[in-house]
């Protein structure tokens, strides 16, 4: 007869050859192509042995394999599982090899093991760097040997953790690194983040199915050593289901009660069929000792892994008692054999658990937490169980959540810190610790719940009484105000703390009048505000501090918005930008963005590297908002440049961060540049699917919509609906007007109209909008708004005057990096000489245009250019995408530094890339170079460099 502690994982593992199968598969894939296996079914189904049985697969074919698993009581304990998979492996390493692993990025992650780097103070947001620091850990473990990662439970995972996995899968590929998983099916809808990650494309899921009957019938025979009765084996089926764990635990009530398995004996099988589950683990304990039935209630409140020292004492015996007790725990199936002290099964634990009545849960999670707080543990594993107790109106407990809270903003979880700091509130803090719990917590709550962060933060605020107190807390509240889009309630906040700020500081004055203008900025109705106050701004127009570099960014904005020579406005927008003050200070906030964009829309290399530095400062201080602000807007200038694959890639890393955080107000803004990007390539489905996803309503009147509404536009025409793209063409530039624009460079809407009234046969109303563009862009002066306008016109003008425009787009953008929009002006060029029976002249304008379309990779485009070649009677053949000015900003940016002598490792951390990124850019950059190596590229780049244009701006 077997065992019940042996016939645990026997059971499990009966009639399982697909899962068998699928783990196999799994450890069987080609070495860097990483893969995630997903074991999803209900409770007792055998998940656990599957992971098990992966994990001494995994042994067996010589790879690292770590393993954790979720616990429910310490799903707030940030980074939980993640600590579990790495710090077991990081502390029996010997101090080179560990200093080696968290080198380069993977240093990033070193405050997760090593407390003591944990700033007193720490930033609200390092969530990303500690997801960059931990990928590149786990990159550096399977760069040594191949690395098997497990986690059961994974549907009880902490968040910070969940979110780590979602940020590895898509950046696996190229590591010999795998994943299993057990999780829970019923939790997937209710946590975005765990179904986003058994959804990922690499990911596999298996759906263990029940036992069979005849399987059941085996199982009981095995067990009870001796062949049960057809009828009692039919019966184990139907009261279990075939869930393994079921019919474990009624087996041993059969075993308990000696209980032949005849068919005679089926009604009573019946009557403990009723208790198979939770109440016979219940029904086992009490018929053990008493000390073994406190010890398993201990273990329950202190979770799994949990130290028999602890147990014991929280169950008040002595330690030969407490060994005693596991013991007996052990034979009867209750608890695994060995130390740490943890349940055979989840389900367990919760049978044990629910003995207890509410009141005793609370007041032995409350003797928990003082237990651990006195033998020094961290102060989150004190929180996890002070967040299951009553309040006590205790001082003592209030510090320890703070302190907990501080941890765990610190470790990049704040959904944690707002779980402790909710709790410490309704402790509750008295006196003036209640108006730092209310701004501590409203401030972690602006990372995960909006509204609440500004319900505290305003409480908070009415709390103050010194004016310099109330004007900080006026800029945390009228900043989430704004990205909440209340620009009233905003703007009312930012002007009281201004007004009763008075002159008290000067600094913390700048930044509200920064506040009010940018709000002001972006509403139509509020506009007026934000003129009177740029006013101010302009006459004192100093550059010294980071407050005063804001306000400079905005206006530097304005005025490039109403269409001033692109000079002014590019001297305003250098002078916020110098020396990097208002990058740090801003973290992606609005004045950065915005004087930053003034450079974009003057066509400038700079931009890029602007960019690449927000991005270099948003993964080393782990700013998700500073990361997804860079890579929205960075994806913005890219599509401007035609390099439309990589602003494609930005946009959905960007879409990815604002969907994973819930930065919504990005929504206008992000979709209106990747629908673009996705336009210009010719996927105009998956453009329309992502307006439809999300953005904002037709009639909003809000500059945020801008961006948004053209993309639509441009969706309309590439679809052929002039009409519709007509009406929304104006209705932007009304909206557009209404906030003081004027510069085509951002807005292009008469040229939009204007095409749609030409595709409506409409060319008398076409001609006075695409007239006023080309005034306005001669004003601004920048070659890709200039040469947009010229090619426009032209077009709406025909004839001998519309060619003369056509060449002067092109003669505007040769030279530029405006490529796209070169391509599209020398496609219209060569169609109208082609027209004009010009053809030899045709061909030379229309095979660049063909180049220069393939390189960016707008297909319809470079299609259209090559119909009109060939209409020409050109046979044009394919196109050698190829030299130095064929080549990427990336693919350059990473060639010239492996020129230099760094690896690919080096680059991808240096890039904050994966190493696959890297081989791809490599790869692509020898091809075009029309080399065979990297010891070449030297002379490749030096050679090519000779005589071409000028390199672009690089990207990261």
């Amino acid at each position: 007869m077997l065992s019940m502690e042996a016939a645990s994982g026997y059971f499990d593992l009966v009639e399982r050859d697909a899962e068998f199968g699928a783990i196999d598969a799994l450890l069987g894939a080609t070495p860097g192509t990483g893969r995630l296996l997903a074991i999803e079914g209900p409770p007792g189904i055998g998940k656990t042995s599957l992971i098990a049985e992966a994990k001494v697969r995994g042994h067996e074919a010589r790879m690292e394999v770590l393993g954790a698993r979720g616990v429910e009581l310490e799903r707030a304990f940030s980074y939980g599982v993640v600590r579990q998979l790495f710090e077991p492996f990081l502390a029996r390493l010997p101090a080179e090899e560990r200093v080696e692993l968290l080198a380069g990025s993977a240093a990033l992650a070193k405050p997760l093991f090593e407390p003591a780097l944990l700033a007193a103070e720490p930033a609200a947001d390092v969530s990303l760097a500690l997801l960059h620091g931990l990928y590149w850990l786990a990159a550096n473990v399977a760069a040594r040997r191949p690395l098997l990662l497990a986690v059961d439970d994974l549907h009880w995972c902490d968040l910070p953790s969940l979110r780590w996995f979602a940020y590895l899968l898509p950046r696996i590929e190229g590591l010999d690194l795998l994943v299993v998983v057990g999780l829970r099916p019923g939790e997937l809808g209710e946590d975005p983040v765990l179904a986003h990650i058994v959804s990922d494309p690499i990911a596999t899921v298996v759906r263990p199915a029940p036992l069979s009957a005849a399987g059941v019938a085996r199982l009981v025979s095995d067990a009870l050593a001796r062949k049960a009765d057809r009828a009692f084996g039919s019966a184990c089926h139907e009261e279990t289901g075939g869930n393994p764990h079921l019919l474990r635990e009624l087996l041993h009530a059969v075993a308990a009660e000696r209980l032949a398995p005849t068919g005679a004996n089926v009604p009573r099988l019946r009557e403990l069929g009723a208790h198979a589950g939770s109440r016979a683990a219940a029904l086992r304990l009490s018929r053990l000792p008493p000390e073994a039935t406190k010890l398993a209630q201990a273990v329950a409140i202190l979770g799994d892994d949990a130290d028999p020292r602890h147990a014991a004492a929280l169950a008040n015996l002595d330690e030969q008692a407490g060994s005693d007790a596991a013991a007996y725990l052990a034979r009867a199936d209750v608890l695994r054999p060995q130390s740490p002290l943890g349940f055979v099964h989840p389900l367990v634990r919760s049978a044990v658990y629910s003995t207890l009545s509410t009141i005793a849960q609370q007041a032995a999670h409350a003797r928990a937490a003082r237990l651990l707080a006195d033998s020094g543990a961290e102060s989150e594993r004190i929180a996890a169980h002070l967040l299951r107790t009553a309040p006590a109106a205790d001082a003592g407990i209030v510090r320890t959540l703070r302190h907990a809270a501080r941890g765990a903003l610190a470790r990049g979880a704040p959904e944690g810190a707002v779980a402790y700091l909710r709790r410490a509130l309704e402790e509750p803090p008295s006196g003036p610790e209640l108006v730092s719990v209310l701004l501590e917590l409203g401030s972690a709550e602006t990372l995960v719940s909006g509204r609440a962060s500004v319900e505290h933060l305003r409480e908070a605020y009415d709390l103050l009484d010194d004016p310099i107190g109330r004007a900080k807390a006026a800029v945390l509240l009228g900043r989430q105000l704004f990205l909440l889009h209340h620009p009233d309630e905003s703007g009312e906040v930012l002007r009281r703390g201004l007004e009763e700020l008075v002159s008290a500081d000067a600094e913390i004055g700048r930044r509200l009048q920064a506040g009010l203008i940018h709000n002001a900025m972006m509403e139509p109705r509020l506009y007026t505000d934000a003129v009177e106050l740029l006013d101010q701004v302009r006459h004192q127009a100093a550059d010294a501090t980071a407050g005063e570099k804001m306000l400079l960014g905005l206006l530097a904005l304005h005025d490039a918005r109403a269409n001033v020579p692109a000079d002014v406005a590019i001297d305003l927008a250098r002078r916020a930008l110098a020396d990097g003050v208002l990058r740090k200070a801003a973290k992606g906030a609005g004045p950065f963005i915005m004087a930053t964009m003034v450079l974009a829309m003057a066509d400038l290399d700079e931009t890029l590297e602007i960019y690449d530095e927000a991005l270099t400062d948003a993964h080393r201080s782990g700013s998700v908002f500073a990361y997804a602000a860079a890579k929205i807007f960075r994806s913005q200038a890219l599509l401007y440049r035609g390099e439309l694959t990589e602003a494609e890639r930005d946009g959905r890393e960007a879409l990815d961060a604002c969907e994973t955080w819930g930065l919504a107000l990005a929504a206008g803004y992000l979709t209106g540049f990747l629908t673009c990007a996705l336009i210009e390539q010719g996927k105009l489905d998956e453009a329309a699917e992502l307006l439809a996803r999300g953005g904002f309503e037709d009639d909003a009147e809000t500059a945020h919509a801008h961006w948004f509404v053209d993309s639509r536009v441009r969706l309309r025409l590439a679809r052929g609906d002039p009409r519709r793209a007509l009406e929304d063409a104006l209705a932007a530039g009304r909206s557009f007007e209404a906030v003081g624009g004027r510069n085509p460079a951002f807005l292009p809407w008469r040229s939009q109209a204007a095409l749609a009234l030409l595709q409506l046969g409409d060319r008398d109303e076409a001609r006075p909008l695409a007239q006023e563009e080309l005034e306005l862009a001669r004003i601004w002066g920048a070659p890709r708004a200039l040469g947009a306008a010229l090619r426009v016109a032209g077009l709406v003008e025909g004839g001998t005057r519309g060619l003369a425009l056509l060449e002067e787009a092109v003669e505007v953008l040769e030279g530029s990096p405006a490529n796209l929009e070169q391509a599209k002006a020398r496609t219209e060029l060569g169609a109208a000489l082609r027209r004009a029976n010009r053809r030899s002249q045709a061909r030379e304008q229309l095979r660049r245009a063909l180049e220069l379309a393939t390189i960016c990779g707008a297909d319809p485009l470079a299609e259209r250019a090559q119909t009109e070649l060939l209409a020409t009677g050109a046979r044009p053949r394919r196109i050698p995408l190829s030299g130095l000015e064929s080549l990427t900003p990336s693919e350059r940016r990473v060639a010239e530094m492996a020129a230099g002598g760094l690896t690919n490792r080096e680059i991808a951390q240096a890039l904050f890339v994966v190493p696959k990124t890297v081989e791809v850019h490599l790869s692509s950059a020898y091809r075009k170079l029309g080399i065979g190596s990297r010891a070449q590229l030297p002379a490749a780049l030096a050679e090519q460099g000779r005589g071409a244009a000028p390199a672009r701006g690089s990207t990261r």
